[in-house]
């Protein structure tokens, strides 16, 4: 188990920084780029409404016993159609998530791709910061910026949320609001409109010291990051899930390919891999980890008949081992889950 653990995080390190219902329409891996030109001052006046309808988060039906998650910081189940506490680990304290907090900038890329026809727009991304990240794979741009080559919003989306692409979620964002400081902004707006604990710095999760050779440094020091709680986490998963139930299409795939590049998700709870089990069918969702943050995981599956369930752990060194425990123990003793 200690060989494939170093083995994941070397991986992590060396290629990206990484970490309702059923869904009916698998969304396609390829886009046809459109052959209409992209007014692009067009694409940025997006009128984004924040009061989309808060989730609700309940203390019943926590889970019975003495059921401890020693190794992560802080974590979270809930259950994702009521938004009910199932298990709860410091959740309301802030702290680096590294690229789980991909899942606010995709619900964002998601809403304006939904609501303004978007997938099919072609992304700018010929910033020179951006094109050099993306050939990095020590901080983990994980889907080349090739010069001369377009991508669809539908491409980066692909790319951020399977590969956990660094650069594609910045580039994505400036499309939603013209530029990552206003982007950064978006997210912090969307953040007090759901009432969670959370303050974000960058769209990737990355910490200052690793954008600010890009221009991508936003504000505080060389160590700053995003600074989210698990249990914002958790209420975030839950609206991506709610809003957009196909992102599990994509998030269940252990490979992809698009742009002729090949994406590999690091999500171990998969089919295939070392820490699957069938019996709690999961497909997804976002890996995350930078030295500062720690190995850190947003999980989610659904049982036959049952409703969906998400679990966050925050800097955990055996996140996929703990939270597979984890979910087996509530599917067993939460009468949420077990009846």
């Amino acid at each position: 188990m200690r060989f494939k653990k170093k083995f994941r995080k070397l991986a992590i390190v060396l290629t990206a920084v990484v970490g309702i219902t059923s869904a009916s329409t698998i969304s396609p891996m390829f886009d046809v780029l459109s052959t209409k030109t992209v007014n692009v001052s067009a694409a940025y006046n997006y009128n984004y409404n924040y009061d989309d309808g808060a989730s609700g988060i309940t203390t019943n039906n926590i889970v019975p016993g003495n059921y401890k998650m020693k190794n992560a910081a802080a974590a979270i189940a809930i259950d994702a159609n009521n938004g009910q506490i199932i298990y709860a680990k410091n959740i309301n304290q802030k702290m680096k998530v590294a690229s789980t907090a991909k899942l606010m900038t995709l619900y964002l890329v998601v809403r304006k791709a939904q609501e303004t026809n978007g997938w099919n727009q072609v992304v700018d991304t010929s910033n020179a910061g951006l094109r050099s990240m993306s050939y990095n794979n020590n901080i983990g741009g994980g889907f080349k910026f090739i010069a001369g080559h377009k991508y669809t919003v539908r491409q980066l989306y692909q790319a951020a949320l399977i590969q956990s692409s660094n650069n594609a979620a910045i580039a994505l964002g400036q499309w939603v609001a013209g530029s990552n400081g206003k982007f950064i902004d978006m997210m912090n707006k969307q953040a007090k409109a759901w009432g969670i604990s959370a303050t974000f710095n960058s769209p990737s999760g990355l910490e200052n010291n690793d954008l600010v050779s890009y221009g991508y440094k936003y504000s505080g020091g060389a160590t700053a990051g995003n600074m989210v709680s698990a249990k914002a986490l958790a209420v975030i998963a839950q609206h991506m899930l709610t809003y957009y139930p196909q992102v599990v299409n994509d998030a269940k795939k252990r490979t992809a390919k698009v742009d002729g590049q090949n994406l590999y998700n690091y999500n171990n709870l998969l089919k295939g891999r070392a820490f699957y089990d069938a019996s709690l069918r999961v497909d997804g969702l976002k890996t995350g980890y930078t030295p500062a943050a720690g190995l850190c995981f947003v999980g989610t599956g659904q049982l036959v008949g049952k409703h969906r369930l998400i679990t966050v752990t925050i800097n955990d060194p055996y996140e996929f081992s703990d939270q597979r425990d984890l979910m087996r123990y509530i599917y067993k003793n939460s009468s949420v889950f077990n009846q």
